[in-house]
């Protein structure tokens, strides 16, 4: 018998759903509980990806269960309460108990398939190799045919990770792999999630067909694609354009342009750009779909050197250059790539045609970070305020004793709804419970 909790299954169902790509509607592949010297390892794979959740355990017999990925669907929930799994009469049984009601299901035993093994060698990282793996798979793109754009490149010898959509381009570096040469993984979008930054450190290896990471409980085998091929990136990395000016942007200037800059999930005309313009002071410029009026968001702490410039630019990059943490933008020409640099990364993308740039509008409507952030922080003071403690000795005010008394007829209300929702629950539990004596009723009788 092999025993686990329902909140690592609820975990184990959404890891191998993301990563595997499996919706509601698919039935995914076996998932394999194998109990050795190491532990309890709980796995499954497709043709790309192989995922692996190694739970330490001892005093168990080795023994291996092979379920359907539905079961993971049946007994997953919130919390630690047990799931016993064993196999019977050739049917692997899961048992566990849901509001204190024992539940019980079984599926048929599936075929074990061939797993990939870990490399003879794993190299050691800090945890940003995660966060870089991450952000790398956040800038490729699945929207190309002559290139693999929906690949990481990872170059061994130079300890880079690069990824591009043909139209943006991001390299890291400063990681240690052990191979020579480049390699092509997926850009799996499981790598972006919290998932797989609890280690503290990241191991990486590979083998002839698997690169393989660890990090914490979870190691993942990404399929090495050796057909695809990539765009010489490089070529224009190391082409440094002359720089024309350059942005600087602090974090609250950076904070607050990406708040107004909210991504659009359909760009219609003018939307899905904006103009930077840097004549005198540091401006953003947007029209948004369905707003007559032009918005000029002023960069009042921004500072900008070189010659008075203004670029068109896709508003999403722009903004992403500042959500990877870059604070300087060097641009060198209106008809040349932006680019952000820092001690490990570098920022690439294609500005967009100078003739669709926006120009000064005398009724465009004006607006000043620092008095958007003023009265943000001084909304942020009252709630403060609000939510002192007061005193002793003190009698609170009439406000603190009003927000009090509301809080009081909310938390009242609140109470009132869930007794109402169990009751609900309660009652739709007892017709169901009759459908189902009812149709066992009925199949005696038809027998």
């Amino acid at each position: 018998m092999i025993t686990i909790s329902r909140s690592l299954i609820r975990e184990l169902k959404t890891v191998f759903s993301r990563g595997l790509g499996i919706t509601s509607r698919q039935t995914g592949p076996p998932v394999e509980f194998v109990v050795d010297q190491h532990g309890l390892r709980m796995r499954t794979r497709n043709k790309q990806i192989a995922l692996e959740y190694r739970l330490p355990l001892e005093g168990l017999e080795s023994q291996q269960l092979v379920s359907p990925f539905g079961l993971l669907g049946c007994c997953h929930g919130v919390k630690s309460d047990p799931v016993h799994l064993q196999v019977e009469n050739d049917k692997i049984r899961a048992e566990w108990q849901e509001a204190g009601i024992p539940q019980s299901i079984e599926y048929p035993v599936e075929e074990c398939k061939e797993f990939p093994e870990l490399p003879d060698q794993l190299e050691q990282n800090e945890s940003e190799l995660m966060v870089a793996l991450g952000d790398a798979c956040e800038t490729a793109t699945t929207d190309s045919a002559r290139y693999a754009l929906d690949h990481l490149q990872l170059r061994g010898s130079e300890g880079q990770v690069i990824s591009t959509d043909g139209r943006q381009l991001l390299v890291q570096d400063g990681f240690k792999f052990p191979w020579e040469g480049e390699i092509l993984v997926p850009a799996n979008r499981l790598l972006c999630s919290r998932e797989f930054r609890r280690g503290k450190s990241v191991e990486v290896g590979r083998t002839p067909e698997w690169m393989a990471l660890r990090s914490g409980p979870w190691t993942i085998w990404l399929r090495i694609n050796e057909k695809a091929r990539f765009p010489n990136v490089m070529e224009l990395v190391n082409k440094r354009y002359e720089e024309v000016a350059s942005l600087q942007i602090p974090d609250e200037d950076a904070e607050f342009i990406c708040a107004v800059l909210k991504p659009k999930p359909f760009h219609q005309d003018d939307a899905g750009k904006v103009t930077l313009d840097l004549n005198g002071e540091v401006a953003v410029r947007t029209r948004e779909a369905g707003q007559g009026q032009q918005r000029d968001y002023v960069l009042c702490r921004s500072d900008r050197s070189g010659e008075s410039m203004r670029a068109n630019t896709s508003r999403d990059y722009f903004r992403r250059a500042l959500q990877l943490g870059f604070r300087e933008i060097s641009l060198s020409g209106s008809d040349t790539p932006a680019s952000c640099r820092d001690e490990h990364r570098i920022y690439v993308w294609a500005l967009l045609t100078q003739a669709d740039a926006l120009q000064p509008q005398s009724d465009a409507v004006r607006i000043e970070s620092t008095s958007v952030s003023h009265q943000a922080a001084q909304s942020r003071k009252k709630q403060n305020h609000v939510t002192e403690r007061v005193p002793s000795g003190k009698k609170p005010s009439v406000e603190a004793e009003q927000v009090l008394t509301q809080m009081k007829s909310l938390c009242g209300g609140l109470t009132d709804t869930v007794s109402h929702i169990r009751d609900l629950m309660s009652q739709l539990s007892e017709q169901s419970q009759a459908w189902h004596r009812g149709l066992t009723s009925d199949q005696r009788v038809g027998t």
